[in-house]
């Protein structure tokens, strides 16, 4: 018998905003001044800035995002939490998410606003020794990392100490547009 001792709750929830609301999105996050971010290699832009926050979601979305991250916290057993940092990423062609983790919260999220059909979320395996790890094939158990393709309109919701991007999966599209959060 084999038992999952150490799951990483991944929640994929597809049509999580309506086309209406992706193009409430997309259009104000267009206004918004985007920065560099160090996350973001090459040709991307961000308005991460733990000094500054901005009010992309309206209030209807907000409150459809938080009872989404209500029902994860209660499915994994979280203590609960609220969405307090929403920031926006825009990356052009050529641009890479490099593998990073959200420090001081407990639930991170990742709303895709405008993507293409070869979009993906890369995670890494938390377990720091699985790199030296002989493997005779691979298998869910000894992977070093897995992907997740995304569609517009879905929403990601995971650990935030789970390390995600990846440093050589280079985007092929302009504009690709994610909302991410984090709860506390």
């Amino acid at each position: 018998m084999t038992f999952n001792l150490f799951p990483c709750p991944v929640e994929v929830i597809p049509n999580a905003v309506t086309d209406l609301e992706i193009f409430y999105l997309k259009k104000k996050i267009k206004d918004i001044k985007h920065l560099h971010h160090q996350t973001i290699k090459g040709n991307g832009f961000s308005t991460h800035n733990p000094h500054e926050t901005y009010p992309l979601l309206s209030d209807d979305i907000h409150v459809k995002l938080q009872s989404m991250v209500d029902d994860y916290n209660m499915k994994v057993g979280n203590v609960p939490s609220l969405i307090q940092y929403v920031w926006s990423n825009i990356q052009h062609k050529n641009s890479i998410l490099k593998e990073h983790c959200h420090p001081q919260s407990l639930v991170s999220g990742a709303l895709y606003i405008n993507v293409d059909k070869d979009c993906k979320i890369y995670f890494h395996n938390p377990n720091p020794y699985i790199y030296f790890t002989p493997k005779d094939k691979v298998t869910p158990y000894n992977m070093e990392h897995q992907f997740l393709k995304v569609a517009n309109g879905t929403l990601i919701l995971f650990p935030s100490w789970l390390r995600h991007g990846k440093d050589d999966e280079v985007n092929t599209m302009d504009d690709r547009i994610v909302i991410s959060f984090n709860a506390l």
